[in-house]
């Protein structure tokens, strides 16, 4: 079977979709590779605010720890107070009565910084956990959907691939060998249409010898330029052939 504009371009169609499924089947499973990763990055941060709310909480437990101590002590100190005679001892007692109240102010306000600390921490936790469950779901749902995907995805390759072959029977013995080699270097654009009288591929302009070659269909022509396999466009496949000479 002559290798003809109409089966070159079939070919050349079906090297196109194949390539356009072998893309699809790689971006698919990319795309979710970003998606888990976003996701364990978020899972982290949340990791990181659990732990910021915990310290937080565990600094104001210790906040009220000492601020008991503290208080403990002035209130012996006051029982004290009223049993000493003399007065240098009761004047000791005072500052150190004063000390205490002055560490108790000072735990409160930290406390209370604690205590607005981990109403923030908290309020931002339970967000982002509502908001990396949702998330968590839709990486899920993608996953199912490339799984999906990608076994009709391979099917249709397949199928695709076999199809190449069997219109891969439309290329001349003598050159098949040449074919695979365009193939291997630009794959699905191993063919190219010529508009305008130029090579699509590389826009090198056809000479009027191969474009009369390419009327007549006698044998493959390619592109002096790219090495791409040249066919006529639509518009310009005549009606009659020319012949040489």
């Amino acid at each position: 079977m002559a290798a003809t504009a109409e089966s070159l371009r079939d070919l050349h169609q079906l090297h196109q979709r194949a390539k356009a499924l072998r893309d699809r089947l790689t971006s698919g499973p990319k795309t979710l590779a970003a998606s888990q990763a976003a996701l364990a990055n978020r899972q982290a941060a949340i990791e990181a605010t659990r732990k910021a709310l915990q310290e937080a909480k565990v600094r104001l437990k210790t906040h009220e720890h000492a601020l008991q101590a503290h208080q403990a002590k002035v209130d012996d100190l006051r029982v004290k107070l009223n049993q000493v005679k003399k007065n240098e001892e009761y004047k000791a007692i005072q500052n150190q009565i004063a000390l205490d109240k002055a560490a108790i102010d000072k735990l409160e306000g930290q406390m209370l910084e604690d205590m607005v600390r981990i109403d923030e921490q908290s309020s931002a936790l339970a967000a982002e956990e509502a908001e990396v469950k949702a998330f968590a779901a839709e990486v899920a749902a993608r996953k199912d959907q490339v799984e999906s995907q990608t076994v009709a995805q391979r099917a249709q390759l397949q199928e695709l691939e076999s199809a190449i072959v069997e219109a891969e029977g439309v290329i001349p013995e003598d050159v098949r060998e040449r074919y695979r080699r365009v193939v291997k270097q630009h794959g699905a654009d191993a063919m190219a249409p010529v508009e305008h009288g130029a090579c699509s591929g590389c826009y090198l302009t056809v000479s009027a010898q191969m474009m009369n070659e390419l009327i007549n269909a006698e044998h493959m022509t390619f592109c002096k330029a790219c090495g791409r396999i040249l066919y006529l466009a639509d518009e310009d496949v005549p009606a009659t052939r020319r012949t040489t000479g």
